[in-house]
């Protein structure tokens, strides 16, 4: 494509992307379009912005082409919002679609199939092709997966001109609620909190052992909370961290992988939470704040557990802090970092106060752009930015929802959801812990080759019934299911953060990858237990709650000393597999088991206590 080419679509990009924010920010602070409205307009600007930023090359040769095929592209996408908009309440009291809107949708489900590719990958595309293969072909598929096999025109009015397929919650929660808080967190990265935030957790972490790895937990963490983004976490803080953490004698490998532990608290750490928060919110029947609450203790064990995993690596490998005349002052750096704290305050009480997600994020803004006319941290060439930047990073969460929609659409009209539940109960016998296992399992798998926030959507559809009728809190079952879906992006062989974290260190990917998982077993084991202690999601009285943090806690270091191999020494292998007996003991879900959990490790203390003097 030819430089003015270039540049003149650059241009239509910006204009696309900061119309998007502008028309979301304006219903976030008047109110939203209608429903189908709302979502058809959200849809055609974010698949504007992915067709024409993820272009695909029919031939180097011919730009032309490939510009004119994607033009194409782009006017029968939005032609079909259009007819769908148009044509909604039609629909919904007479659900029969014509010549014309059998096309439309047809070419919108192919479209949204391409742009899956072009954005997420081929293994989204291909999962959502097989389901609606399953959907046209269920009469000739034989065993207790059959149905009775569904026509094209039937298959296109369930995914496309419904409100359970492509324009469903996950589509809505994207169009209304996600994209306030992506941009929101958009212009408080512009306005510089990612440096601020680095210089914070530098000043206050910077001269303890393993300093620099122990910034990049609290940098992450502050930032994961605005940005939801684990990928936007690695990027921004990772390649700061990283070397850091390299330049102190920290292995290639082990530095990438303890950034991929600590970027991937993005995806579990109110108030974003990759969008899941708020999908979450619409599945389970409660309000955001309530999420939010319920995510709050096991995103800080998130975070504490890897802090322990490297305090205790640090005193392993002898890394000594930063010196001194490479940290921050503190207070200097600290009156910066209040000016993205007030808004992050603000956004926490109205929340709080039960006052709606969108308006407490739109005012939250509000509060954010008045603060930058006094400390003059935005200027008109960062706002633009920012609104930009928010609509492009919508793309990767809207365009896999909308595929998601297609298989939720399937799900419902085939109800091959309860027969895939059937198997996992025959799997798992009717005992709880085993069913947890098969779902971790299956949670873990297909979250390898999707993003969390899809392989989520589906299996919260498909596995919170089952947990729910087992007597599982529906709050901890959802978390369940999600922390697992998340865990895929630091687990092999498919582990995106991990490997992105890798390229940025300049390590083996699998190699870091696996360090990854090391340096996260505390994750694999929180969802287990806030399952078994619903008081570890805030559902319970306040004893109960503090007696869960507490024993957690304790637990939680057990499991770090038995994975690290080192307390004030280094340990033996018998101790090691002592510490991690301990550990299971303190989670146990029994008083009196976790008392000799207690005993054990207590015992085990003193006795490296006495070995590290002699």
């Amino acid at each position: 494509m030819a430089g003015r080419e270039q540049k003149l679509l650059d241009y239509f990009i910006t204009a696309c992307a900061v119309t998007l924010s502008v028309v979301s920010l304006y219903t976030a602070f008047f109110g939203t379009f209608p429903t189908m409205l709302q979502r058809t307009f959200h849809l055609s600007m974010v698949f504007i912005l992915a067709i024409f930023m993820h272009r695909y090359k029919l031939a180097r040769r011919f730009p032309k082409t490939e510009l004119s095929v994607n033009i194409i592209i782009a006017g029968v996408f939005i032609s079909a919002n259009v007819y769908l908009a148009l044509n909604w309440e039609q629909l919904y009291i007479m659900p029969f679609l014509s010549n014309t809107g059998i096309f439309l949708g047809v070419a919108a489900i192919v479209i949204i199939l391409e742009l899956t590719r072009r954005t997420v990958g081929l293994t989204l595309s291909i999962i959502v092709l097989v389901f609606m293969a399953y959907a046209y072909l269920g009469n000739h598929i034989p065993g207790f997966l059959a149905h009775r096999g569904y026509g094209l025109e039937r298959i296109v009015l369930q995914v496309f001109a419904g409100t359970e397929g492509i324009y469903g919650i996950p589509v809505g929660v994207c169009a209304t609620i996600v994209i306030v808080f992506i941009v929101f967190g958009a212009f408080i990265e512009k306005a510089g909190a990612s440096d601020v935030f680095l210089d914070i957790a530098t000043a206050l972490a910077g001269r303890q052992r393993g300093g620099p790895a122990k910034a990049a937990i609290f940098s992450s963490g502050l930032m994961g909370m605005l940005s939801g983004s684990s990928a936007a976490n690695v990027a921004t803080t990772g390649s700061v961290t990283i070397p850091m953490m390299k330049k102190s004698g920290m292995d290639a490998y082990a530095a990438g992988a303890i950034e991929a532990v600590a970027s991937s608290g993005g995806y579990k750490t109110p108030p974003i939470m990759g969008a899941v928060a708020f999908i979450m919110a619409q599945m389970a029947g409660v309000s955001y704040w309530n999420v939010c609450i319920a995510a709050a203790l096991p995103a800080f064990f998130h975070y504490f557990g890897l802090f322990l995993m490297v305090d205790l690596f640090a005193g392993y490998k002898g890394f000594k802090g930063l010196e001194k005349d490479q940290i921050p002052v503190l207070w200097p750096v600290f009156k910066k970092g209040v000016y993205f704290i007030i808004p992050v305050v603000l956004l926490v009480v109205l929340l709080a106060m039960r006052y709606s997600a969108m308006y407490a994020c739109a005012y939250s803004l509000l509060s954010l752009w008045i603060i930058s006319i006094f400390s003059r941290t935005l200027n008109l060439s960062r706002i633009i930015a920012a609104l930009r930047d928010g609509s492009v990073r919508i793309i990767w969460i809207t365009v896999p929802c909308a595929a998601a929609g297609i298989i939720l659409g399937i799900l419902t009209m085939t109800g091959v959801g309860m027969k895939l539940n059937d198997i996992i109960l025959f799997l798992a016998g009717n005992s709880l812990l085993l069913t947890l296992f098969w779902i971790m399992v299956i949670s873990i798998v297909l979250g390898m080759g999707l993003p969390p926030v899809v392989s989520y959507i589906v299996l919260a559809a498909l596995e919170v019934p089952i947990l729910v009728e087992m007597g599982v809190d529906p709050i901890a079952a959802h978390m369940f299911i999600f922390y697992f879906c998340a865990l895929s992006l630091i687990t092999p062989p498919i582990c995106t953060t991990a490997f992105t974290a890798a390229a940025i260190a300049g390590s083996p990917p699998m190699k870091t990858g696996l360090e990854a998982v090391r340096f996260g077993i505390v994750l694999y084991t929180l969802p287990y237990l806030f399952v078994y202690n619903p008081a570890l999601l805030m559902n319970g009285s306040l004893p109960q709650i503090i007696y869960v943090v507490i024993i957690a806690a304790i637990g939680v270091f057990a499991l770090a000393i038995a994975a690290q191999g080192y307390f004030l020494r280094r340990t033996g292998w018998i101790a090691r597999i002592l510490f991690l007996a301990s550990s299971i003991l303190l989670f146990w879900p029994s008083y009196l088991v976790t008392a000799a959990g207690l005993l054990l490790l207590a015992l085990l203390l003193v006795i490296e206590k006495k070995r590290s003097v002699a």
